[in-house]
């Protein structure tokens, strides 16, 4: 069996009653969680601990269900705290602050390469470990490798849906719980992870930053579009200097309207395919990092990947 396949078959097991439904009219209108003191809601499934029951959107077993049985697995490798939570300190509590990369250079026509860090969040946190201690403030750089390093890595980079699942829960520090229809966030997240989250998205940010560099006119999260030959050196600089696997998503001409409002050879964005794009004005979300940091990052990425091979 497959690590997921492993996954979905021990969720089948908890005696929970699961009931698949085309969508989750709750989530339209909560007031139907009136009755229940204790429901659950998330994208894909809504889960009623009053009357043990799981409303799963098209499927038995949720990729979010599934990704938090994965940090379970995780986190059952240390006999200490790791156990029941992710430990923390006060001062980890800064990363809260960091979001996705954005950045665009302004409408111009193609042609474009549309380039794609494979896995990239995944890819990064799978080398290091859940209860990671980070603080990049330390003269040198503190990186302290914990308990939770993440099993199976080339198995969960596979499965896309429950890794960006399980990725949500690394950045909540509270659990929203609906009670008779009103959402009340005061249960702590045992998976909040800040000082992972802060190296995860350190790290994407300095690709971004790099990316800009090297001459890309957009940049969103994860990827973004450059002049053809721009984007192939990127490729080779991203492999060479972070150990990152990257891809061309699509190439060839179009016009770029927005970081996620584009057409590029085949590939176009719902928004420009229905008619509906907008100008959108230069921006640039990248958080700026000194080149001694990112080329720690890089050679920390590095060194991980070695230790792991």
């Amino acid at each position: 069996m497959t690590l997921v396949e492993e996954l979905r078959a021990q969720a089948l097991e908890d005696g929970w009653n699961r009931v698949k439904v085309p969508d989750l009219p709750e989530a339209r209108d909560p007031s139907l969680l009136s009755p229940y003191a204790h429901a659950y809601l998330g994208a894909q499934a809504l889960t009623i601990r009053d009357t043990r029951t799981r409303k799963v959107v098209g499927d038995s077993v949720s990729p979010g269900e599934v990704g938090r049985l994965y940090l379970r697995r995780v986190m059952s490798q240390s006999d200490g705290i790791l156990a029941k939570r992710v430990p923390y300190r006060r001062d980890a509590l800064q990363f809260m602050d960091r979001r996705p990369a954005y950045y665009f250079a302004g409408q111009t026509p193609g042609p474009f390469v549309l380039v794609d860090v494979t896995a990239c969040y995944a890819s990064i946190y799978s080398r290091f470990s859940l209860d990671l201690c980070y603080r990049p403030q330390c003269n040198p750089p503190l990186l302290g490798i914990g308990e939770g390093v993440f099993i199976r890595r080339s198995e969960w980079l596979k499965a896309k849906a429950e890794r960006n699942a399980m990725w949500g829960n690394l950045l909540r520090p509270k659990v929203r719980e609906w009670r008779h229809g009103e959402p009340v966030e005061k249960i702590p997240n045992r998976f909040f992870a800040p000082d992972l989250v802060g190296l995860v998205f350190d790290v994407a940010h300095a690709i971004a930053q790099k990316a800009r560099e090297m001459g890309a006119v957009s940049w969103a999260v994860d990827g973004g579009a450059f002049r053809p030959e721009e984007g192939r050196r990127f490729l080779e600089w991203l492999a060479g200097s972070f150990g990152l696997h990257g891809e061309v998503r699509a190439e060839g001409p179009g016009w770029l309207f927005g970081a996620t409002s584009y057409s590029i050879g085949p590939v176009v964005t719902e928004d420009v395919r229905k008619g509906q794009a907008h100008e959108w004005p230069e921006s640039c979300s990248i958080r700026r990092q000194s080149a001694r940091q990112i080329s720690w990052l890089a050679d920390s990425m590095k060194e991980r990947e070695c230790l792991l091979a």
